[in-house]
């Protein structure tokens, strides 16, 4: 209804059990008064009138919004070996921490830039999921620290290719599998591989089922548990039997579900990561 009414972006402010506070941005020349009434015409058809418990208009001054909202997006350090940036901030970054230490680090290490002693990723907030912000995708990052060794990797479902990149820093030199369903995502991965000058990482427009008979060593799957049951078996098939599957996307009171449903493929969980309320778990094959 307020886009119908010529709102130009909407915001959540407050979210509770009982009420939903929403903020809704319009031009100047746009009255007020009659947006208002019209919102309570248009939900009194609905017969919704009594769910508008109050509204106020405030003007909003006129900021430099691009510059606000990049303010928004720091550096965020994850685990014990990574750093997640923005690029408008990795210039600073780099000066902060411009020791001939991590210049000889950096020519050692095959061009993999090391700040604060942390492998970099150079994200930018945009159109793919994963971006280090989210809860599911720090718990990923750090099952992966803890779990991959080598070998072979497999991301399902990439988005910016945030897990994948991981991956290639931690264990430079292995075999890394990116996918997804999505050919903007497909995209904005290769893009992001080439801004952290990342090679030997494949990233495909596919299902994981379309991969052939080849299995991985670590398979990760950040997605939404209603999507990790429907591709439950496609996913533990993919696994070697000594592999290990990271699984998140799981909130708290949808964990025990998916738990159950790993067991009946042959996989136990053992690790479970809880950040608010979302739930990580790693688990492995019962056959080894």
């Amino acid at each position: 209804m307020l886009f119908d009414l010529g709102t130009v972006g909407t915001v959540t402010f407050e979210e509770t059990p009982d009420a939903l506070e929403i903020g809704a941005y319009f031009n100047p020349e746009v009255s007020p008064d009659r947006v208002l009434s019209e919102l309570k015409k248009r939900l009194g058809e609905a017969h919704l009138i009594a769910s508008l418990h109050s509204a106020q208009f405030n003007q909003v001054h006129d900021e430099d919004w691009l510059r606000k909202w990049k303010e928004g997006f720091e550096a965020v350090a994850v685990g014990e070996r990574l750093l997640i940036a923005p690029s408008w901030k990795v210039d600073d970054l780099l000066n902060e921490d411009s020791s001939q230490q991590m210049l000889d680090e950096r020519r050692q290490e095959g061009g993999r830039r090391r700040i604060r002693g942390r492998f970099l990723i150079q994200i930018d907030p945009g159109m793919a999921f994963g971006t280090g912000t989210h809860e599911t995708t720090r718990l990923c990052l750090e099952a992966i620290e803890r779990y991959w060794m080598g070998g072979r990797f497999l991301d399902v479902g990439t988005g910016t290719g945030i897990l994948a990149m991981a991956a290639a820093l931690l264990v430079p030199g292995s075999e890394i599998v990116a996918i997804d369903v999505d050919p903007v995502a497909v995209e904005i991965a290769k893009q992001n591989l080439v801004m952290n000058q990342l090679t030997g990482v494949t990233v495909t427009q596919c299902q994981p089922g379309m991969l052939g008979p080849d299995r991985f060593d670590v398979l990760v799957a950040n997605l939404t548990a209603g999507v990790i049951a429907d591709l439950l078996d496609t996913l533990t098939a993919a696994v070697k039997p000594d592999g290990r599957l990271i699984l998140s996307g799981i909130l708290s009171d949808q964990a025990e579900d998916i738990a159950v449903a790993l067991d009946r493929t042959g996989f136990a969980i053992i690790e479970r990561i809880d950040a608010g309320e979302w739930v990580c778990l790693v688990s492995r094959s019962l056959y080894r």
